[in-house]
């Protein structure tokens, strides 16, 4: 992960700084683009060709622009050409992470996505919302999903920053500081599951 990471970096720091020089439409229009090349890789079938080695990067490339037609901008189009012509289609949606990423950090908006182990109430997004805003001196966009695994609380992730307050997250510290391994709550499940 740290690889693509590092192989992905300049991708999306050029793809940034051009979008950027498009003026205030540049970023979204690019988000969506990059949006739009990273979907395709999520295909199966389609991903199958496109890191076919069978097919020449020009080939590639046109590809994405049969699938996205007009949808794709010409930089888009210009972008994916480059990635298949390097060799880096895979990155894309490394690419796609780290240009949003810059992209928030640009417009002072701060991504978090909580997961809980329950629905949160309309009201408890708008405190956690408020006070991440005054924490972060950021505006915060909020995304959640449930996670019954949780068995309760919530698991917050802010840029780099996690707050783990699930219970779940609970127990394992009190566990690592009560000297308990991993395996041996494991091996204890299993034999209580029998």
């Amino acid at each position: 992960m740290a690889e693509l990471a590092t192989l992905a970096r300049p991708y999306a720091r050029a793809a940034f700084e051009a979008a950027r020089s498009d003026g205030d439409e540049g970023l979204p229009r690019f988000s969506y683009d990059l949006a739009l090349l990273t979907g395709c890789m999520e295909v199966a079938e389609l991903r199958a060709e496109l890191l076919s080695p069978r097919r020449v990067a020009l080939q590639k490339a046109a590809l994405f622009g049969d699938v996205l037609g007009d949808d794709l901008s010409q930089r888009g189009r210009h972008f994916v050409a480059l990635l298949a012509e390097q060799g880096r289609l895979v990155l894309l949606p490394e690419i796609q992470r780290q240009y949003e990423l810059m992209r928030a950090d640009h417009e002072r908006v701060l991504k978090v996505e909580v997961v809980s182990a329950q629905e949160l109430s309309a009201e408890a997004l708008n405190n956690l919302t408020a006070g991440l805003a005054k924490r972060f001196e950021r505006e915060v966009s909020i995304t959640s999903r449930i996670d019954p695994t949780l068995l309760g609380g919530a698991v917050i992730r802010a840029g780099d920053t996690v707050i783990d307050g699930s219970v779940r997250g609970r127990l394992e510290r009190l566990a690592d500081a009560l000297g308990v391994t991993r395996a041996s709550r494991d091996k204890h499940a299993r034999s209580t599951a029998a």
